[in-house]
Formats: C-alpha cells, structure tokens, sequence
C-alpha cells in the first residue's frame, strides 16, 4: 500500500522547513524530500533580520536553534548616501552558519514526526488536487508517495516576471589569519560605481565580501576575470581596500540576484514557497526573513483550503496568497527603488537604471506580459508609491460628551483577514488615509463594535462599549489612533 500525506515538501531551506514545522503544529502528516546528499549543505544568507526570532518563537523553535553558531550585534560600517561612512548598530540582527541553521531546523522536524526523505530527488508527480502521486529516487530505491497538497521550495524558478534590472552576486572568504584588524567585528556596506560590496566576519571566524553588480558590465569590461572584477572594485572602494590584495581562501563563487515573482506560484493543490516564489533584492538582507514569512501565510492558505468545500473559500484563500505574494514583492521593490537612489554615486548607470520608478524597468516576456499577475502587480506597486501618511491632528482629541461618528469618507468593505488560522471575509474600514483596508488594530476587531457610530453616540457611550471587552485606555488608544488620521469626527 502506497503511503499517504496530508502535505508534501519538497526543499529543506528556511522556507519549506518554516511549513513543515507550522503544518506540524497543526496537525498535518507532513513529508519532506531534500534533494542535496550534501549535508549540512553551504548556503550564502546568513544576515537574519530581527524579524525571524519571532517566527522562531512562532515556531517554538527556539531550543533547537540555540547551538547554532552566530554573531549577534554586529554594527554596519555604511558607505552610502555620503563619502563618509557611518555606524549604525543592530540590536536584534545576527550573523548565523546557514548550514547549521538549515540542519537545526531540518534536525527539529524530524524530531516532530515529520518524515524526511534526503537525499532524494523527484522522478515524476501525476494526479490532481487532493490526490497527488510522487515517485521520487533515494539510496534505498525509488519510493512513492500519495499526498493532498505539494510545496516546492526547491529554489528559483525560471518562469518568473523580473521586478528590476539584472543582478549577480559573487563572493569569496578570506581566512581569519588574513582579516585586516579593522574588518574583524563589524559588517561593511559600500556603494561603488558598478553596484555594492557587502563584508562581514562570519561565525568560523573566516570573513565573506560579496560585490552585486550587473553582470553585463562585468562581461563588458573584464570578460572571464570575475576574481579579477572583485578585487579592481575593493581596491576602487573606501571601506574594502585592504582586501584587494589579500589571498582568498577558496575558489570565488556566484550566483543570479535578480529580484523576480514566480508567475505560477499557486496551482491547485500546488503551490510554491521561499525563492520558487520570489527573490528580493539583497541589499535589505531580509530574504529568509520574507521566505519564512511568506511560507507562513501559505499555510494558512492550505489550512483554508483543507477545511472546507466551499469553492468561493477556496478562492478567497487563492487571492489570499497571491495578494500576499504581490505585496511583499512591489513593496520591497519600492523601498530597493527608493533606497538606491540616496546613494552618494547615483549618477552612474548602475544607479541612474535602478532608481527609476517599477514599471519603467520591468522586463517581461511576450507571455508573461499577458499574465493576469503582472497587471496586480504593476497596480500593486503604483498604489504603494502613490499613497502619502496622513499628516496626524494635532489638536487635543475629542471631549467625552462630544457626538462622534465615521467620516464621509470611509467605506465598510469586506476584506480578506486570518482568524483561526483560516482565511475569512471581514468588515473593514476603507480610507484614503489608510494603505490598506483595516479590520483589526491591535488584534480588536473594529468591526462590528464600532457599528454603533452610525447613530452618532457619544465618546464616552463608545468607550463604554469598548471596555466591555478590552481596558477603558485601549479602547481610548484605537479611537484616538482613528481620529488623529480623520476617520473619526465630531458631528455638530
């Protein structure tokens, strides 16, 4: 009898290991397949922005990852929008060994009954949504396996809408008996006239500089020397040029940058996470952050999904994931677009070519330029660069006896929100001033309690509704928070 899954896995980086352990915890039978008989295998991200420790504590995952090596705190030392550097610290930020992270994270699902099958590498996938069959290779022979729903968290994808110019990144390690005094405890960052270099002291002891660029201009003006193009851009840098004649220690690697957007990330009982998905651009350093993320949201996707027949739920959850999707890519784009234009050296054409506004510097394929996902996505981005933060009152807020009410011009529109892990509609309030329909605010629903403000109550008859189901000042905190961006007002 062939074995059967609630979910299938396929890729043990952060993002396929962040569902496993999610779906674990709600009470899916999972199985993980890992193709790299590599192990623990190198893997370059080793910046983890503050954001993962909570979806570490998210995970209970914490004890696994204790022993994994990192350097927590290490100030940056920033080249960017001046000739002269800055310090600016992290508290909250670490340096971690990759390897061992994956391996932790990949050690603790198995420890949950997780079944993982690595190495082993997929042979062919049949069948449909709720019935998939996989035959896949591993040392013992070839196994089968039945499954409701597939994640591919295998790595880039080739059909993908590219969000920005195309960026390389190549690095080398230099041994700790060769790492200049100066470089030995902090992180650099330089903008250079071909793109950016990235330096930091890794947990080994060993130190990596990386330099993205565009790989055209390297091919243009150094063809077949990449080691050559990184040392000629440290010893053309402030912050890296001890390094240009240092000895390197191992051969000098590379790998795409691009930022891009999988445009079939979601098929039905199908769905792709972590770079299969999506690539930001690395300057943010927040890539595994937005893959664990993200991996998150897919599963509440699934559990949507798996827990009713309802085909109009079923497809709130497909826009649920694809809106997600859509938002993490236009957003960090717009910050990338916005960031690179404050260098010190935006006159070049590195910089001049990824400053300039998203559409602009799209590049599609003819089929892809008919994709339903690139309209979301350019609208997407538009809106983002087009919406300004209210200017807040600053006049004392409203008197306890004072009639209030909704502005004219907020809508109550139902919007897609997760509750119970699900994904449901739920009034929302609509506004120009908000960037997104808002159906919670610090996780109280406004809806249906704030109902009553279309028959004009006073503040103080508001705020004792409130306080039946949260304290007096919260409930003064949310409306005051409402009123300051003009979706309250006193009636006269």
């Amino acid at each position: 009898m062939i074995p059967s899954v609630d979910v299938f896995i396929m890729g043990a980086g952060p993002a396929g290991l962040c569902a496993a352990l999610r779906l674990q915890q709600l009470g899916y039978r999972v199985a993980l397949m890992e193709r790299s008989s590599r192990w623990p295998r190198p893997q370059i991200g080793e910046a983890l922005t503050p954001g993962v420790k909570n979806i570490i504590d998210f995970l209970d995952a914490n004890q696994a990852l204790e022993k994994v090596p990192h350097l927590a705190r290490l100030p940056t030392c920033l080249r960017w929008q001046s000739h002269t550097p800055e310090i600016v610290a992290h508290s909250n930020s670490a340096v971690v060994n990759r390897a061992a992270f994956d391996a932790a994270l990949l050690q603790l699902a198995r420890e949950r009954s997780v079944q993982v099958y690595q190495p082993a590498s997929l042979t062919s996938v049949s069948g449909q949504a709720g019935a998939w069959q996989l035959n896949f290779n591993t040392p013992t022979g070839e196994q089968q396996i039945q499954a409701c729903f597939i994640l591919d968290a295998r790595g880039r994808s080739p059909q993908h809408i590219a969000c920005a110019p195309r960026l390389s990144a190549s690095w080398v390690e230099l041994a700790h008996t060769d790492i200049p005094v100066g470089l030995a405890h902090l992180t650099q960052v330089e903008a250079v006239e071909h793109g950016w270099l990235w330096g930091t002291h890794l947990p080994d002891k060993r130190y990596r500089v990386m330099l993205l660029c565009d790989p055209a201009t390297q091919h243009q003006l150094m063809p077949g020397r990449p080691e050559v193009w990184l040392r000629a851009n440290c010893a053309s840098s402030q912050l890296f040029t001890a390094i240009a004649e240092l000895p390197f220690a191992g051969r000098l690697q590379a790998c795409s940058a691009t930022p891009y957007l999988a445009y079939d990330s979601w098929q039905e009982g199908r769905l792709k996470l972590g770079d299969a998905a999506f690539a930001l651009d690395p300057i943010s350093s927040s890539g595994v952050e937005k893959a664990m993320r993200f991996s998150l949201q897919a599963v509440i996707a699934i559990h949507t999904v798996h827990h009713t027949q309802q085909a109009s739920r079923h497809e709130l959850a497909r826009e649920f994931f694809q809106r997600r999707l859509i938002e993490t890519c236009a957003r960090h784009s717009l910050w990338t677009q916005r960031y690179y234009a404050q260098v010190w050296c935006s006159h070049h054409a590195f910089w001049r070519e990824r400053a300039v506004p998203y559409p602009d510097t799209l590049k599609l394929t003819a089929d892809a330029s008919t994709h339903a996902l690139f309209d979301a996505l350019q609208q997407e981005f538009e809106h983002l660069q087009n919406y300004r933060q209210p200017e807040l009152k600053r006049q004392p807020f409203l008197r306890e006896h004072q009639a209030i009410r909704f502005s004219r011009d907020v809508k109550v529109i139902k919007a897609p929100c997760v509750m119970n892990d699900q994904v449901q509609l739920w009034p929302a309030l609509q506004h120009p001033h908000l960037e997104s329909p808002l159906a919670f605010l610090e996780n109280e629903a406004l809806l249906p309690r704030l109902a009553i403000l279309s028959h004009q109550p006073t503040l103080a008859a508001v705020l004792g509704i409130l306080s039946q189901s949260m304290s007096i000042h919260k409930a003064r905190r949310l409306l005051e928070w409402l009123w300051q961006r003009g979706l309250l007002e006193a009636t006269h």
